[in-house]
């Protein structure tokens, strides 16, 4: 199945993949924690840190990592009814839990809005106004799909003999045909994947490790955040599936 009993989902920054060796890329990631079986508690971490030059992850503190307190987390259960998560600073790591107390898939979802315009020139034309989501999924038995997709931005993954496909969706509608999705494998290289006439994508993963699939959607609304005039605003979902 897609979803395994530890899942990771990456809020990337623009520069995160593909860096020259000396460089180290910082993120934010979230973690899910779980046995699978019902009853028991979830840990939901989200963390800051950077990846190495051997793309080993490593977490840190300061100013980024006090910045996770601007991410708004829900929880989507079993039977479709969404429920907020509230985050606590726990050491290298904010915190939030669950209970799954039925037999589904139960989808989190973490969104900032928070986040400073990007000023690309001294033209504010330029300048784009960045929206980000964290998404993932955790399974307790047999998987559900009872609820809608999210709005703004959604992607769901199911597999079969090894072939994963994807479902991308902007604005709770199928992706449009043609919608290129980024996906990067355990070692950071990156692929373009355009979604067919049947709103679909497909691979195949190569190797054990994290994949991370990436759906941007940027629209021309001007506008003007904490004092600085933006042009465009750019939506980017990051899904994350941990292959073994």
């Amino acid at each position: 199945m897609y979803t395994l009993k530890t899942a990771f989902s990456l809020l990337l920054f623009s520069a995160f993949f593909l860096l020259p060796q000396s460089a180290k890329a910082s993120a934010y990631w979230m973690e899910i924690h779980g046995s699978g079986k019902l009853k028991d508690p979830v840990n939901i971490q989200v963390c800051y840190g950077f990846i190495d030059d051997l793309s080993e992850r490593h977490r840190t503190t300061g100013p980024e990592f006090q910045r996770i307190k601007d991410f708004i987390f829900f929880l989507f259960n079993a039977k479709g009814e969404k429920l907020k998560i509230e985050l606590q600073p726990k050491g290298d790591h904010w915190e939030g839990t669950f209970t799954p107390d039925q037999e589904g898939t139960y989808r989190i979802l973490g969104m900032n809005d928070q986040q400073p315009v990007l000023v690309r020139s001294q033209n504010p034309q330029e300048n784009v106004r960045p929206i980000d989501f964290m998404c993932g999924a955790y399974q307790v038995g047999i998987p559900s799909n009872n609820n809608p997709p999210l709005p703004l931005m959604d992607i769901r993954i199911s597999e079969k003999s090894g072939i994963y496909t994807i479902f991308p969706y902007r604005n709770m509608k199928p992706a449009e045909k043609g919608t290129m999705l980024r996906i990067f494998n355990p070692e950071n290289w990156e692929k373009n994947i355009p979604v067919n006439e049947n709103h679909k994508a497909f691979f195949k993963p190569t190797m054990r490790g994290l994949y991370v699939i990436r759906q941007d959607w940027q629209e021309n609304t001007s506008g003007v955040f904490q004092g600085t005039p933006y042009a465009k605003i750019r939506y980017r979902n990051n899904y994350c599936l941990w292959r073994n």
